[in-house]
């Protein structure tokens, strides 16, 4: 164990930047990163060194859960970009590095986003991401529906930067439901979250043993991304769109339906009108011969 916790030290030798208190109160940290043991949440990091402790990991339980339902197919959404975002935070919170791309400037007291007539007391922290995982995260979820419906998340820095503004109360309002965090964001190539190998969202993974599908990071993917939520996932030689043409909304099934029935009208009168015609005929000749 002792070799251990020298190697742990030698490679990650960077303090975590912030842990929790038996109040679930953010606070700053000195601790270096230690061993997991089990990991319920962020399973990609079980056996391996870690700055969260097994309560938050078993904490972003609930926040998956929003998560789902807000990027997910839960809420009309991409698996794919929900398994991206669930990955990035937990990045966030339990990866090694955490003292490197995160940094505690100090607490103040704000407004309580659900609350306006109270203030709140949060701990402030800058957030540097590396500006691939922005783009390649953000490529994963710009068509979900609560990407695309609103305007400040266009684009990869427009897209975190919303949800960091949102997340005086929670980390991130549709995510972390348990820390009270605000996050500034910076776009960095140096000492910054990095994540390498994103999902792409139109994607394709295994059946595991259980029948489901998971990616390598180990988040269920529940359904395919399809083309409504996923650029990638269109069909290219598809047509979307066709010039109106002179005969555009004509339907050929309705129109011979109706020229048929008005053609067998048309017999049925002639056919009848004919008979008549005949009886008469015959009724005059009848008439003549008697007389």
């Amino acid at each position: 164990m002792f070799w251990i916790l020298t190697l742990i030290h030698l490679t990650y030798g960077i303090p975590c930047a912030y842990t929790i208190d038996e109040n679930r109160i953010p606070i700053e940290t000195d601790k270096e990163p230690w061993m997991s043991e089990s990991m319920s949440q962020c399973q990609f990091y079980e056996n391996s060194p870690v700055c969260c402790t097994q309560a938050q990991d078993e904490g972003i339980a609930s926040d998956f859960s929003s998560l789902d339902a807000t990027f997910g197919s839960d809420g009309d959404g991409c698996d794919i970009c929900a398994a991206n975002m669930k990955r990035f935070w937990c990045v966030y919170s339990c990866d090694p590095r955490q003292g490197e791309f995160l940094q505690i400037t100090g607490r103040a007291n704000v407004t309580d986003p659900r609350n306006p007539n109270r203030t709140i007391d949060v701990q402030t922290v800058t957030l540097r991401i590396h500006p691939s995982v922005a783009c390649d995260v953000f490529s994963s979820c710009q068509r979900t529906n609560f990407a695309s419906q609103v305007s400040a998340m266009a684009t990869p820095g427009g897209f975190f930067n919303f949800q960091a503004e949102q997340g005086v109360y929670d980390m991130m309002q549709f995510i972390r439901s348990s820390s009270l965090q605000l996050i500034t964001i910076e776009f960095s190539e140096q000492n910054s979250l990095f994540m390498s190998d994103i999902n792409n969202c139109n994607q394709t993974f295994e059946k595991a043993k259980d029948g489901k599908f998971y990616d390598p990071y180990k988040f269920e993917i529940k359904q395919p991304c399809g083309c409504n939520t996923c650029e990638d996932s269109c069909d290219a030689e598809k047509i979307l769109y066709q010039e109106p043409g002179v005969f555009y909304g004509f339907d050929w099934q309705y129109v011979l339906f109706a020229w048929g029935w008005a053609i067998l009208f048309a017999l049925a009168f002639t056919l009848y009108r004919s008979c008549i015609k005949k009886k008469v005929i015959l009724q005059e000749d009848e008439d003549f011969i008697y007389n």
